[in-house]
């Protein structure tokens, strides 16, 4: 396990690692030195062939992150361009990271760590959870969530999140299809070490694949993302995991996957 206060990340039995914002002190708030190391973790996990699926939670009970650290920027001066390209950070997928994540959300996800919850694939939450998208009653705007929150929601939906910076509760999140599962606080880490660990039994290059799949289709109208998706189909067939499936099917036994 590497650890220097901000992120962890530890890995796991059954092909999994699990990433944790580690600044239970400042409710997880996201630090510039935070998404440094978030980053160089998710490029170290992108070249692991023994990972397959990721859970990423924060740190305590009280927080999965409480959004960007509003101390640091007070003392910091402004010096970003909006004409600058963005950070290569998981708070969105335009950092192209195509192993599943599961996220375990512990507390509050505000503001950026509701936005780093959006990069995320499958949702567990704590009952005791909260989500909101607060930069408005600071004068902030979130990039990332007013482009995803509107095709992830209804527009309805996602513009009072976004307009009045009012946080839902774990089960408002779950009606409105933000999480995935809602379970008791002590249940929320290992429903969602189970739901990696499950995921992560699959073949590594289809898991990839699907996310892929999956992600830059949204990019496309309906015709050209299936043409897209027809030809991740066709790309994945070729591989001998591919061919395991069926075979172990047929032959009654369980598939020995190889990731290749």
């Amino acid at each position: 396990m590497s650890e220097s206060g901000k992120v962890t990340c530890e890995r796991r039995p059954g092909r999994i690692a699990i990433v944790t914002i580690d600044r239970p002190q400042a409710l997880n708030a996201c630090s510039r030195a935070m998404w440094r190391e978030l980053a160089e973790i998710w490029d170290e996990l992108e070249q692991d062939d023994g990972v397959s699926a990721v859970v990423l939670t924060g740190a305590g009970d009280r927080a999965f992150s409480a959004g960007v650290d509003l101390n640091e920027m007070a003392q910091g001066e402004q010096t970003s361009s909006p004409y600058q390209p963005p950070p290569r950070l998981l708070e969105n997928w335009d950092f192209e990271f195509w192993k599943p994540i599961v996220c375990a959300v512990n507390g509050l996800a505000l503001g950026s760590g509701f936005s780093l919850m959006l990069a995320t694939d499958i949702r567990i939450a704590s009952e005791t959870a909260t989500f909101g998208m607060r930069q408005v009653k600071l004068g902030l705007l979130s990039g990332h969530a007013t482009q995803l929150l509107p095709r992830f929601l209804s527009y309805p939906l996602a513009m009072e999140l976004l307009l009045t910076g009012e946080p839902i509760s774990a089960q408002r999140a779950h009606e409105i299809g933000l999480i995935n599962r809602v379970v008791p606080p002590e249940r929320v880490l290992e429903a969602a070490v189970e739901q990696a660990q499950e995921i992560a039994s699959y073949p590594p290059l289809t898991l990839q694949g699907i996310k892929e799949a999956a992600v830059r289709g949204l990019d496309f109208n309906l015709r050209d993302a299936i043409v897209w998706g027809l030809r991740m189909e066709r790309l994945n067939a070729t591989t001998e995991d591919a061919a395991e499936g069926p075979r172990a099917f047929a032959e009654k036994r369980p598939p020995r996957w190889t990731g290749r």
